[in-house]
């Protein structure tokens, strides 16, 4: 009986040292590298819109996301060749925002004409996927204006609102300035250095650049903007 009772013991030790080394291997297995890139770019997500968005991907929707962070495909490589839009669900949105009130055409009086005003225009430009913000820069110019036109650009600046990929980079500087037409432009330089990463570590950097502009005229409204 004690010979059984000892075979028992061991029996159940061995199923134990087994389970112990099975929960081992499954918490030693590592993490995939399209998953460490989705969760390493939701936990950039600090807006609430973009992160309720990222919640609604479906696995697919993951997968092409995961993609385009580990620089396996470029929505932007067609789009060059083209003129046209990125492939995919991949989309650039823009908007401009009017921060002094634009004046109509009858508003525009002699005494309106000849006083000099400041006017403030803004353009902003996102790089989305399915309804998920990547990255956002903005182009804000202030300038004067006289006799109903643009006279001077008094200031501008170039924003990186956001950038939630984890493996780039995205700069924007001043890239110039002027009046012409009676209408005030103002330009960006946005460069994006985007890595792709590897299970050793190893990052390969690729550079790319544009211009990002904003264009408004003498009532204070904006007339133009995008990308050149």
């Amino acid at each position: 009986m004690k010979k059984y009772v000892k075979a028992i013991s061991v029996a159940l030790a061995a199923v134990s040292l087994c389970a112990v080394s099975s929960l081992s291997a499954v918490a030693a297995e590592p993490i995939s590298t399209e998953q460490h890139a989705l969760t390493a770019f939701k936990a950039n997500l600090d807006n609430p819109e973009d992160l309720r968005a990222f919640e609604a991907l479906n696995s697919e929707q993951k997968n092409e996301l995961a993609s385009y962070l580990l620089g396996e495909i470029d929505p932007f490589e067609e789009a060059e060749k083209t003129g046209g839009e990125p492939k995919g669900q991949f989309e650039v949105v823009s908007d401009e925002v009017v921060t002094a009130p634009v004046l109509s055409k009858n508003q525009l009086g002699t005494a309106a004409r000849a006083a000099s005003t400041t006017k403030t225009v803004s353009a902003w430009q996102s790089f989305t996927f399915a309804g998920v913000t990547i990255s956002k820069t903005t182009v804000r110019m202030n300038y004067t204006v006289s006799s109903g036109s643009a006279k001077k650009v008094s200031s501008y600046s170039c924003v990186v609102n956001a950038n939630y990929d984890p493996f780039s980079e995205v700069h924007t500087s001043k890239d110039g300035s002027w009046v012409s037409g009676g209408k005030a432009t103002a330009e960006c330089l946005v460069k994006v250095k985007r890595g792709t990463p590897t299970p050793w570590g190893q990052i390969t950097w690729s550079t790319k650049s544009n211009v990002q502009y904003v264009t408004g005229n003498g009532r204070g409204s904006v007339t133009s903007h995008g990308w050149r």
